[in-house]
């Protein structure tokens, strides 16, 4: 099986749901005495369930974003909506803050790709060649690298304001992220839900859900929090 190296960078493009803080939906028009009331209540409401929501992924960011390095396993599963079989590959992924994250996959095909402040640099057993972008010549691409280790980092109050976020289930927490009207990622993702693990301090899983019936999951395993982590971890070849 052949992957392109990428699309799996725009695999990871496409995680970065962008930052900031929610804002409450406005109601537009005139209203009846007795509508006003009930749109100051639905405002009241909205802005209650941003409060909650807000206090929510700030209390999980104190609580996951505390460590400094992390090495994981990683099994994605890829479910096609035109084909019945899922693609499945296998992996690690390692972070060190502030600004160093390294995705190495080893099954069914090897690839890697390593994200710095400066670049990214990605190899893939079928061309056996290093292909580098440099982030100063690319601010746009620099930004969206940016987001994209909110995901992994536990940061989580940024995605507000470009997604509609709502708790699906409290044991073990699960959080639904749906990209806004606004938001560039509309276009391709349906929607995002993370589950966290029993003690909150780590991710569980990712599910990625996309317009064209697509389903991406990522499931972490043998996650390992300030561990140490070699700095070959974050060669492209040297991690594969």
């Amino acid at each position: 099986m052949k992957i392109k190296a990428d699309k799996i960078l725009l695999f990871f493009l496409f995680l970065c749901l962008g930052p900031a803080l929610f804002q409450p939906l406005q109601r537009e028009g005139s209203l009846a005495s007795a509508g006003i009331k009930e749109g100051i209540e639905a405002k009241q409401e909205k802005k209650n369930e941003a409060s909650d929501i807000s206090g929510l992924l700030r209390r999980l960011g104190e609580k996951i974003s505390a460590f400094k390095s992390l090495k994981t396993d990683f099994i994605q599963e890829k479910e096609l909506a035109i084909f019945k079989n899922k693609i499945i590959l296998k992996g690690r992924i390692y972070l060190q803050k502030p600004d160093r994250l390294a995705w190495h996959v080893d099954k069914p095909v090897k690839y890697s790709v390593v994200i710095t402040d400066k670049s990214i640099r990605q190899w893939d057993e079928d061309t056996n060649q290093v292909q580098e972008i440099v982030l100063a010549k690319n601010p746009v691409l620099k930004n969206m690298l940016n987001q994209l280790t909110v995901w992994f980092s536990g940061n989580y109050s940024p995605l507000l304001e470009d997604n509609n976020v709502q708790v699906l289930q409290k044991s073990p927490l699960i959080i639904e992220f749906t990209p806004k009207e606004t938001n560039i990622a509309k276009k391709v993702i349906k929607n995002i839900t993370i589950t966290f693990r029993e003690d909150e301090k780590y991710l569980k899983q990712i599910r990625i859900r996309e317009n064209s019936m697509d389903v991406t999951t990522i499931i972490f395993l043998n996650t390992e929090l300030n561990a140490p982590v070699n700095s070959s971890s974050f060669e492209v070849k040297g991690g594969v």
